[in-house]
């Protein structure tokens, strides 16, 4: 690293410090405060700063309540495989196009479920990929890979508490790789959240990613 790379690095506490402005905002000003930490998160989504997403991550409340509905997702980023890399490039020049991809995640607090939406022009992509797997439709979103969502402690080092959205059961017949999935979500400001992305692999679960979801979906 030269020194005018350790220049560009922001100081340990410094996002620490503007999380605590930010919930300390949320208490008086509500709207404003989950606005400007959805634009905060925004600014992580540039792969030159994906380096702060675990120390934020391990700030967040994980034992906050579910969302109750519609969240609005936002990838930040996908790799640790060529899978996921493809997967995150695929969203992100999607969006880029005209909308096509991941819109957000949509919980039941009362039955601990939920599903995945995406965008209805994502139709024949889905089908190409995935030709044996039915998402519904409804509006203008396609609705699908559904999971069970609770409070858990993560299995990944250093096992902060979080609330652990699961592919694995059996009678959601999700495809590809989804039941070695697990996405973990802690709340930054309430109704708003940072996730991360774990897949289990050979020698155990692996962080392949980050996303960010906030509540309620505005359309």
């Amino acid at each position: 690293m030269t020194l005018d790379q350790a220049s560009a690095i922001p100081a340990p506490t410094s996002d620490q410090e503007r999380l605590k402005e930010l919930r300390e905002l949320t208490t008086k000003r509500p709207e404003a405060g989950k606005q400007a930490a959805w634009e905060f998160l925004k600014e992580l989504q540039e792969p030159s700063q994906f380096y702060r997403l675990p120390m934020l991550f391990a700030e967040g409340n994980g034992e906050a309540e579910a969302p109750n509905g519609d969240t609005e997702g936002m990838v930040m980023n996908l790799h640790g495989s060529a899978l996921m890399r493809t997967i995150n490039g695929a969203v992100l020049v999607g969006q880029f196009l005209g909308g096509m991809g991941w819109t957000g995640k949509t919980f039941n607090p009362e039955t601990g479920t939920g599903y995945n939406r995406i965008t209805r022009s994502a139709t024949i992509p889905t089908r190409i990929v995935m030709p044996h797997y039915k998402l519904k439709k409804q509006g203008d979103e396609l609705l699908g890979f559904d999971f069970h969502h609770r409070i858990d402690r993560s299995p990944v080092a250093p096992h902060l508490k979080v609330r652990a959205i699961t592919y694995d059961e059996p009678a959601f017949k999700n495809p590809l790789i989804l039941p070695k999935v697990r996405d973990e979500i802690v709340e930054m400001v309430p109704d708003v959240f940072l996730g991360r992305v774990l897949y289990k692999g050979k020698y155990g679960w692996d962080i392949v990613g980050y996303f960010a979801v906030r509540y309620p979906y505005q359309r």
